[in-house]
């Protein structure tokens, strides 16, 4: 049964309890993986008597209608208790991604005035501790990790002491207080801020309300057909609107299981244990495996068996040979299949966001049994605005605006959208929304284009573009996408803002490199001396002039420096889903890319 079938309003909370009234409350929903390598799971019922208890604490915290309480935390049931126990107590949560900086965290907790602060484990609890005295509003803290009280400073609780998970209790007499509660909470209610990673700039407060997010929600079921009988494996964070939407609202409500990764490394291990049928993930991991692959095929012994993987992969890659030929399925029989097993061998489809999906990738995926969506949206816009349907995928293209959605382009072909999806502002910052929403229009600062099936196309970010000095505009995420196919990129950002001529900053994966450089015969006695040898940076070079041999001389990347250290979330370089931070990185290497423009 579809809950959205159900006239009611549009409020998280009454979705919530019809749920719960149709549900088998025994069922496990939400499972996670402990020490000794079991998952374990909870499902309605310990969520609707845990969040009954919540509600209950907030209130003898004497917290009151559109206080705000932060989660700083990776994504776990009791995140899932804490979001909707504010829901039905007409709280706001406000998601604080762990692997901030003290600084940051500080700025959102002070900004949007924080009473309590739930965080996962003491480390955390520690950094909170240590920003106290510049946070007047914070009053409680609580850890979700049990231990024993030892060393709690006043103020201070464990998750499990305010919350009685594992105790049976009579589900009547929970369900109708919390009815209650929910009557008294509006559609134009807060759910949530959610402070933007941002590229650029100090991260902004998105509010984002009940009617927002429900009707996202709705207009994402009528394109996705997702059911009990789906799985999730969950890593990208709660933190994020793109995961919060996609890959637990969405999937809660669609009835589906959610197992979370212990973290983004251990996602490959635990995919054919958790045997996903649907993952929401990003470009760059995608890349990522991609890469992996054609590595894959270099490193194996010659014989037979890589005769058969590379022209395997060859085939994909080229795909000049007919999907369900004879030769493709000799193919996905000894190769591709394969490669679905270690996925779990039982995914549907991927929804890719957050970013670009290089179309090459994205036709890969597809060749080999791994259908992958790619979509669109922005937090400002809770969060999606268009995906691919799976019965109509078309690459190069996030899609078309979803049901509700209205979607426009500007006279310099900014995509302009419009709809109950639109966020109720920035918190306490009108000057921005009013510059970001005009005549009920939010100008996404993307640019792009509408084809005749109504899909969009995105061709670049309006802030991302820069002039050279001799006035021409270039769109970097194309040169970037291009220069990541060199086998051992592992990051890039092209720079060039009144400029003349275009660079590139390159991360290199470090096996990959020695590799590279083997291969091009390059004497050199440490990792370390690569980074300062000439002709390897000539070999770059070369590669990428072959690779950009079709595009505008003014576009071309004429000099290129390696980088030693990787692009990190916790350096600052990297925002939560992946993306470069342009902005950031500029500052950081200010030294370094001028020398590029130096003695040439």
């Amino acid at each position: 049964m579809n809950l959205f079938s159900i006239d009611r309003p549009k409020t998280l909370t009454r979705l919530f309890l019809d749920y719960f009234e149709t549900a088998q409350h025994e069922r496990k929903i939400f499972f996670s993986k402990d020490e000794k390598g079991s998952y374990s799971g909870n499902g309605m019922g310990d969520l609707v008597t845990a969040v009954f208890d919540l509600c209950e604490r907030f209130a003898e915290f004497g917290l009151k209608k559109n206080d705000k309480v932060a989660i700083i935390s990776e994504n776990r049931f009791e995140w899932v208790i804490c979001d909707f126990a504010c829901m039905f107590s007409g709280l706001i949560s406000v998601p604080v991604y762990p692997s901030l900086a003290p600084a940051q965290i500080k700025h959102i907790l002070k900004e949007s005035e924080s009473k309590i602060c739930f965080v996962s484990g003491t480390s955390l609890l520690e950094k909170v501790i240590s920003l106290k005295s510049n946070l007047p509003d914070l009053k409680e803290m609580i850890v979700f990790n049990p231990n024993n009280n030892s060393g709690l400073k006043e103020h201070t609780f464990y998750f499990g002491d305010l919350v009685r998970q594992g105790i049976p209790r009579k589900y009547e007499l929970i369900v109708k207080p919390l009815a209650a509660m929910s009557e008294a909470v509006s559609e134009d209610d807060i759910v949530t801020i959610i402070y933007t990673s941002g590229t650029t700039g100090i991260p902004k407060g998105v509010m984002l309300t009940h009617r927002n997010l429900y009707t996202n929600i709705e207009a994402c079921t009528n394109v996705l057909s997702i059911d009990e009988t789906d799985t999730f494996l969950s890593f990208l964070p709660y933190s994020h609107s793109y995961e919060r939407a996609a890959g637990y609202y969405l999937a809660f409500f669609s009835r589906a299981r959610i197992f979370y990764a212990q973290s983004i490394e251990t996602v490959g291990a635990q995919m054919p244990e958790v045997k996903p049928t649907m993952m929401i993930t990003v470009p760059r991991l995608l890349d990522r495996i991609y890469n992996r692959l054609l590595k894959n095929a270099e490193d194996m012994k010659s014989g037979l068996k890589k005769n058969l993987f590379v022209n395997a992969i060859n085939m994909a890659r080229e795909q000049k040979v007919k999907k369900n030929s004879l030769k493709w399925k000799i193919a996905d029989k000894l190769v591709y299949s394969k490669i679905r097993a270690k996925t779990g061998g039982e995914i549907r489809f991927l929804v890719s966001g957050g970013g670009a999906l290089n179309v090459r990738i994205g036709k890969f995926f597809e060749y080999i049994g791994l259908t992958t969506l790619e979509g669109y949206g922005l937090t400002e816009t809770s969060p999606v605005i268009s995906v691919n349907p799976p019965a109509k995928n078309k690459f190069g293209t996030v899609g078309p605006p979803l049901k509700g959605v209205n979607v426009k382009l500007s006279e310099e072909n900014e995509i302009l959208v419009s709809g109950e999806l639109i966020m109720k502002g920035y918190y306490k910052d009108e000057k921005s929304t009013n510059e970001m929403i005009i005549n009920g229009w939010l100008y996404t600062g993307d640019i792009g284009e509408i084809d005749s099936d109504g899909y969009i196309k995105i061709t670049d970010r309006k802030k991302s573009l820069f002039k050279t000095s001799g006035g021409k505009y270039v769109a970097p995420a194309p040169l970037e996408d291009l220069i990541s196919t060199l086998p051992f990129v592992e990051s890039v950002m092209v720079c060039g803002n009144g400029r003349m001529y275009v660079t590139a900053l390159i991360v290199p994966q470090r096996n990959d490199l020695l590799i590279y450089a083997a291969k091009n015969n390059l004497s050199f006695n440490t990792y370390d001396d690569l980074f300062n040898n000439e002709r390897l940076i000539e070999q770059i070079q070369k590669d990428i002039d072959l690779l950009q041999k079709d595009i505008s001389q003014y576009e071309k990347v004429r000099r290129v420096t390696l980088l030693k250290e990787p692009f990190t979330i916790e350096g600052g370089e990297l925002t939560p889903t992946l993306k470069v931070k342009r902005k950031f990185v500029e500052e950081k290497y200010a030294d370094v890319i001028e020398k590029m423009y130096l003695n040439i």
